[in-house]
């Protein structure tokens, strides 16, 4: 076999499972008294998993709760063994994949940033001359002498993230490292991990964030059961994901399979990015600009996003709902007939749902447009139509980007008052 080159992963054919204590003895007392051995029942993370992750790959790894995920970067790590298969990394590696591991919380926060680069092999000459980017980047100048204990959650977890980060590792393992912390700093995370992505770093992603992983990753990998469910595109997979969770979350009769019929009246039959209770099928959807059906539009025109509906039986009260997105994955708006308080009422034959936008505030770029009808409680997805619709918008003015802020320049004297400040 080829060794591996620094940065690449080999997972082949690992097993991983726990023993889990079925009745929790509640004190010393009926521990030492008891005759019989606690019952366990064996559970398994993970079910010869199979994957290969290339040099500079950033891939997000994506899964209900208890699929495997953490243990998948866990054995990554070395931090587990494997029960059979082989896990093999090159070169080096960084991971947060625990709040506050690796942190001793007597120690103070300066101490710990000692420890814990050490350990990713750095020399103390090393860490010194790092230090001052470190506590700068984790924003805590004012407490990095005090000790761990004394840390809030999101001050250790800022910690923890610039360490892994500033230890110039050629691999980065981050579980769900977004899920703490304000905005400002979710932010700093990302361009220190776009910071790594160019830099040649192979990047490990776990997150319950969808628009995270589609910003971050170039992969995603969905984890079912202990299995590699899906593996590719992030937005294919996680079209994928959210179909398996309509699938297990709606009533029983959600079908295995994208919705449809033998009439064939629903859109998308057979198609990975439609599926639903079938309840209520959207039948139809499009675009439309000032002069009827369009696909391009220039920005500030007018758009109207059009569906017609056909219930299957009378609903009472359905949620339409749509929502825009660039191709690259970033969301630009979402809403609902919840939202914008419209009360529906009964369905109980075809209608046609219209979503008017008098100006579209877009500048340039294409876009993409979901669809979907669910229950007014949101708990039952009668159809989802993901990504279904595409459209280009063409800049009116100058300027880049995908959003209009159609503003205006001045240049004055200092001291000039704006004009809205005069007239007041």
């Amino acid at each position: 076999m080829e060794p591996l080159r620094p940065g690449e992963i080999r997972v082949s054919n690992v097993h991983r499972s726990y023993r889990v204590l079925q009745d929790q003895t509640p004190t010393l007392k009926a521990t030492l008294v008891r005759r019989e051995r606690p019952r366990a029942r064996e559970h398994v993370a993970l079910r010869g998993v199979d994957l290969t992750i290339s040099a500079g790959e950033a891939v997000g790894i994506i899964g209900a709760n208890g699929s495997g995920k953490s243990t998948l970067l866990k054995l990554i790590a070395g931090i587990i063994p494997p029960d059979s298969g082989s896990v093999a990394v090159g070169g080096s590696i960084a991971a947060m994949l625990e709040l506050g591991a690796g942190f001793h919380p007597d120690f103070s926060g300066r101490e710990n940033v000692h420890m814990n680069a050490s350990i990713h092999g750095l020399s103390r000459a090393e860490v010194d001359e790092r230090m001052d980017e470190i506590v700068a980047f984790a924003e805590l100048a004012d407490f990095i002498d005090a000790p761990i204990r004394t840390y809030s959650s999101g001050m250790q977890m800022r910690l923890a993230f610039a360490v892994s980060s500033h230890v110039n590792p050629d691999v980065l393992l981050l579980d769900e490292v977004l899920a703490v912390g304000d905005e400002a700093f979710q932010r700093k995370c990302l361009a220190r991990i776009f910071s790594f992505r160019r830099a040649g770093g192979t990047l490990v992603f776990v997150s319950h964030d969808p628009a995270a992983v589609e910003r971050v990753c170039d992969r995603a990998i969905l984890l079912d059961g202990g299995l590699v469910a899906e593996d590719g595109d992030p937005a294919k997979v996680l079209t994928g994901y959210h179909r398996r969770l309509t699938q297990a979350e709606g009533d029983e009769s959600a079908p295995a399979t994208p919705v449809g019929g033998d009439d064939g009246a629903a859109l998308g039959r057979g198609d990975d990015r439609s599926w639903g209770s079938g309840d209520v099928i959207i039948t139809s959807a499009g675009l439309r600009g000032p002069h009827g059906p369009a696909d391009r539009f220039l920005g500030g025109e007018p758009m109207t996003i059009e569906m017609t509906v056909l219930p299957r039986q009378p609903v009472e009260t359905p949620l339409f709902g749509i929502g825009i997105e660039t191709v690259e994955g970033m969301q630009c708006y979402g809403t609902n007939t919840r939202l914008d308080s419209l009360e529906v009422g009964l369905i109980d034959r075809p209608r046609v749902v219209r979503f008017m936008i008098p100006s579209l505030p877009l500048h340039e770029g294409s876009f993409l447009v979901r669809l979907a009808v669910v229950s007014h409680d949101e708990s039952v997805v009668f159809h989802w139509l993901d990504r279904w619709l595409e459209f280009t918008v063409f800049a009116r003015g100058t300027g880049v980007g995908p959003i209009d802020l159609s503003g205006s320049w001045s240049v004055a004297a200092e001291n000039t008052p704006l004009a809205a400040d005069s007239a007041s």
